[in-house]
C-alpha cells in the first residue's frame, strides 16, 4: 500500500489530501523545530488540522534514518521526553487498584463487544494484550514490526506477524476481534489500515481502538507540549469525531457502547462492528 502522506521537504505545508475527506486545505496548529525540546527527530516537525473534517495529522513525516534508532518503538531514546510527575504515578496506581489497569480495562471492553473467537493484536509488543486475550478468545495472533517486541511475544507463545498491518500476511475473513492500542495515530493513512482490519474480520467482527484523545484536559492543559503528541511518532492524533469518521468511512458502524469519549478523558476508545 502507497503511504497517504510521501515524504516532504523541511517546513513544507502538506501537499496530500486529507486521509478522510480528501480535503486539502489545512491550519497550522504547532510547529517544533530541530533541536527543539519535544523533538528528537532530525527534521522540523508540523502538526495540521484538516480545514474540512478537523483531522489533525503529522506533516512532513519524518523518514526511518530521521529518528533516533531508526524509529524503533522499543528505543530508549524514545522515553527520553517522558515526564515523572509524581502525582500522576500516584493517581495512576490508585486508579489501576480501584478500577483495573488500563489495558485490563480495554480488554474488558473488547470481550464485551465480541466474547469469543479468533483474535488479532495490532502492534502486539511484548504479547501483553495476547496473554489477557487468550484467557477469552480460541486463537490469539499479533502484528509487530518491531523485533524487540515481537520476539518477546512469540518467548510468550504467540504466533506474530513480523511486519506491519499495511503489508502482513494477515488471513482474510478469518478473525472475530482486532485490537489496536495505541496504534491507529501512528499509521501513514487511517482509512486504509481500517480498511484492512476490515479485511480481515469475518462477518459480524470488532475493531477496538484506544489512542490519546485530541481535546482531552491533558492536550488542553500542556498545548505544544502534551505528551500525546509523541513528537514525530504520531502522524495522526483523534477526537470521537474525527476517528469515529475514519471507522465509517473503512466500513465499520461505531458501537454507542462501549465507548469511551467522555468530556474528562485523556484516552480515546472506540470500536467499530464490521458493516457487510
Amino acid at each position: 500500500m502507497e503511504p497517504q502522506m510521501p515524504p516532504a521537504s523541511e517546513g513544507s505545508s502538506p501537499t496530500h489530501t486529507c486521509a478522510c475527506c480528501g480535503g486539502g486545505s489545512f491550519r497550522l496548529r504547532h510547529t517544533w523545530p530541530v533541536g527543539d525540546h519535544w523533538n528528537l527527530c532530525s527534521i522540523p516537525l508540523s502538526i495540521w488540522d484538516c480545514q474540512t473534517c478537523g483531522l489533525t495529522s503529522l506533516w512532513p513525516v519524518p523518514l526511518p534514518e530521521q529518528y533516533p534508532d531508526g524509529g524503533d518503538w522499543f528505543s530508549p531514546k524514545r522515553q527520553n521526553l517522558s515526564r515523572k510527575y509524581a502525582f500522576k504515578y500516584a493517581k495512576r496506581r490508585l486508579i489501576n487498584r480501584i478500577f483495573g489497569s488500563n489495558p485490563e480495562r480495554f480488554m474488558a471492553m473488547c470481550v464485551r463487544a465480541k466474547p469469543s473467537g479468533r483474535f488479532l493484536d495490532v502492534g502486539c509488543g511484548n504479547g501483553h494484550y495476547l496473554a489477557m486475550a487468550s484467557k477469552h478468545y480460541q486463537e490469539c495472533v499479533g502484528v509487530e514490526p518491531s523485533p524487540i517486541g515481537a520476539a518477546e511475544a512469540e518467548a510468550r507463545g504467540f504466533r506474530v506477524f513480523r511486519d506491519v498491518i499495511e503489508t502482513a500476511p494477515v488471513e482474510s475473513g478469518y478473525y472475530d476481534a482486532v485490537l489496536m492500542d495505541s496504534v491507529i495515530e501512528h499509521v501513514r493513512n487511517p482509512v486504509e489500515t481500517l480498511r484492512i482490519c476490515h479485511r480481515v474480520l469475518a462477518p459480524g467482527g470488532i475493531v477496538a481502538l484506544q489512542t490519546p484523545k485530541l481535546g482531552g484536559p491533558a492536550s488542553r492543559i500542556h498545548g505544544r507540549g502534551w505528551y500525546g503528541f509523541r513528537h514525530g511518532y504520531h502522524t495522526f492524533l483523534y477526537t470521537g469525531k474525527t476517528l469515529g469518521a475514519c471507522l465509517d468511512k473503512a466500513g465499520f458502524d461505531v458501537l454507542a457502547r462501549p465507548k469511551r469519549d467522555r468530556m474528562a478523558d485523556d484516552i480515546l476508545v472506540l470500536i467499530g462492528r464490521k458493516r457487510d
